[in-house]
């Protein structure tokens, strides 16, 4: 609705400095009109190739030049000028309006012309208020009229000069400066509709890109929670395969006859063979998100992470929790940490240890151990 408003104000401005300008049927005052015809005349003797520019002619009569002052500057141009002056001379005599000074020249003559008369316009407001000259003719008639029609006329201009007085005038008399005003008024409500348009835009971009990260921020939990849902089978698998292990119990030795006592046999318990835990460890994983180098002993520069299984094919790792390690790992985080372990800024180091939140889950696949889940970690220190 405002923007609404704001246009159609626009459009009232506008309107209103279409109607303050000087129409192009409207009978141009005696200045105006020798202004014109001067025009016309000088631009038709540049296009010709020998008038002079227009700025020096400005400068030499700043409030404005007639064909006669042209004259005093080209007459040593002999014929070429004075083709032109009697040509345009001819019709300074009269009296017309902007459309018949248009039909003076040629179109692509008045291109140039009308910019400088329409200037010239802007600049002497007063030379538009002035009466207009009225055609021989007309002067003619109105010698003839008798005294009723002098006296009609003498009411029409009263009624005139009374309409004058409440302000209210026909729009092609209206005052130049209102015209002005009005293109201001205009130009000024368009930029405001403009800028409006743009804070409209950029809210728009705003939203897209919230909604962008809201998006990205689901289908970052959907992903954690596939995960977690992933490591947990993997856990129930492991658990269900240690419970469907037979316990085996050692046989027990033959006793020879004579021996007086016969010693206990240890039973070994399905507790104790459950507990038969496998610590390996790990460097960093390569591009398939497989670790590259497994070790059943720790080794300085090399060993990051500890993988805990207990079938050889399923099991939970973590970041060794040693000062040298983080040390190690902490240099290049890009490599060493991210695609095994997620947090909040990991490849940013904020500290000097490394603690893990959550263990991450591998599976044993053709003969390497395989990141399933990410570990998750935060710095501290």
């Amino acid at each position: 609705m405002k923007r609404l408003t704001l246009f159609m104000a626009a459009m009232i401005c506008l309107a209103t400095s279409a109607l303050a300008q000087i129409a192009e049927n409207q009978t141009l005052s005696t200045t105006l009109w020798k202004q014109g015809i001067a025009t016309c005349a000088h631009y038709t003797a540049h296009a010709r190739g020998f008038a002079k520019k227009i700025d020096e002619i400005k400068s030499r009569y700043p409030q404005g030049y007639t064909l006669d002052d042209l004259n005093e500057v080209y007459s040593n141009q002999g014929r070429k000028w004075e083709k032109i002056y009697n040509e345009f001379k001819d019709e300074e005599g009269k009296n017309g309006s902007i459309s018949d000074l248009k039909e003076l020249v040629t179109p692509q003559i008045w291109k140039l012309v009308e910019p400088e008369f329409q200037a010239f316009i802007t600049e002497h407001p007063e030379a538009a208020q002035e009466v207009p000259a009225q055609p021989a003719n007309d002067q003619a008639n109105s010698n003839g009229e008798n005294q009723g029609g002098d006296a009609a006329n003498s009411e029409a201009q009263a009624s005139q000069a009374s309409s004058s007085t409440s302000g209210v005038t026909c729009p092609a008399d209206l005052p130049l400066w209102l015209g002005i005003l009005g293109s201001l008024l205009g130009l000024c409500a368009l930029l405001i509709s403009l800028s409006n348009r743009g804070k409209i835009k950029e809210m728009g971009r705003t939203f897209a890109r919230e909604l962008d990260r809201t998006n990205a921020n689901l289908q970052e939990f959907s992903t954690d929670a596939a995960d977690q849902m992933k490591a947990l089978s993997i856990r129930l698998t492991g658990k269900a395969i240690r419970n469907n292990e037979p316990a085996t119990t050692p046989a027990a030795e033959p006793v020879e006859e004579d021996n007086k006592k016969e010693e206990p046999v240890e039973e070994v318990t399905q507790t104790e063979e459950e507990g038969d835990v496998m610590n390996l460890f790990m460097s960093k994983p390569d591009e398939n998100d497989d670790f590259t180098r497994v070790s059943d002993t720790f080794e300085p520069g090399n060993s990051i992470y500890v993988l805990t299984t207990f079938d050889g094919q399923h099991g939970t790792f973590e970041v060794i929790d040693k000062p040298e390690v983080h040390r190690f790992a902490l240099m290049m985080p890009a490599e060493n940490l991210i695609r095994a372990c997620s947090g909040n800024a990991i490849q940013i180091p904020s500290g000097s240890r490394i603690i893990t939140d959550r263990a991450g889950e591998a599976e044993f696949v053709d003969g390497r151990w395989h990141v399933v889940v990410k570990a998750i970690i935060h710095y501290e220190g």
